[in-house]
């Protein structure tokens, strides 16, 4: 009898052998592109505005609620609508900030995580997601360990908060790290300090509100 030698064509990540893998971690320069070129990020963090977020102009979505129940049909409902989702790890209900539930997201369709824990963001880096790392830039000294960390560990973006203190910041942040994605977020409420923002060299902002996702 013939052995059988059958071999997966798609890497297995832990206990996913997922069949788009490969297509999310393509995307990764798509999103950071996007970003740039969108400037508006609509952040999600009421259930109830997920479906206007679907329909906003934002190519992408930034997820801070959701459970592993809800989160597989988001995720694909996000996909159909042509979106790509970051998921805030530090707000989802249900899961641990491991690798397991990065392979779970990535095999469900996500296209990148943000988190503040370096452990979590070097698993999504290894499943080829887009990767986030939040600062908060309330002071000299947590934005020089913010520096420190980049130094150790490259993200693809950087989200500072509260988006006010972001202009203060960037300039610094890309003449040492140019290849970083500038993001603000956090108390923005008004077209106006959007506009600021982005005139101040930050590449794209979160904004909840969703009045002010069609800008």
């Amino acid at each position: 009898m013939a052995t059988n030698t059958q071999t997966h064509d798609k890497p297995r990540r832990g206990y996913f052998v997922a069949e788009d893998l490969e297509e999310v971690a393509a995307s990764e320069g798509d999103l950071a592109g996007g970003l740039r070129d969108c400037s508006i990020i609509a952040a999600v963090n009421d259930p109830a505005t997920f479906d206007a977020a679907l329909s906003s102009p934002p190519r992408a979505l930034y997820l801070l609620t959701g459970n592993p129940l809800t989160l597989p049909t988001m995720l694909a409902k996000a996909r159909e609508k042509g979106k790509m989702c970051l998921l805030n790890m530090d707000f989802l209900d249900g899961l641990a900030r491991d690798r397991f539930a990065v392979e779970f997201l990535a095999a469900h369709g996500a296209s990148g995580i943000v988190s503040t824990r370096f452990e979590t963001l070097k698993a999504a880096q290894t499943l080829g997601l887009f990767t986030v790392q939040r600062t908060f830039a309330i002071d000299s000294a947590a934005v020089n360990a913010a520096r420190k960390s980049l130094n150790q560990f490259h993200p693809d973006a950087v989200e500072v908060l509260p988006a006010i203190a972001a202009p203060k910041v960037v300039k610094r942040l890309l003449s040492e790290f140019p290849q970083v994605t500038v993001i603000g977020g956090g108390l923005i409420d008004s077209v106006k300090e959007i506009e600021g923002l982005l005139s101040s060299g930050v590449h794209a902002v979160t904004v909840s509100d969703p009045r002010l996702w069609i800008i």
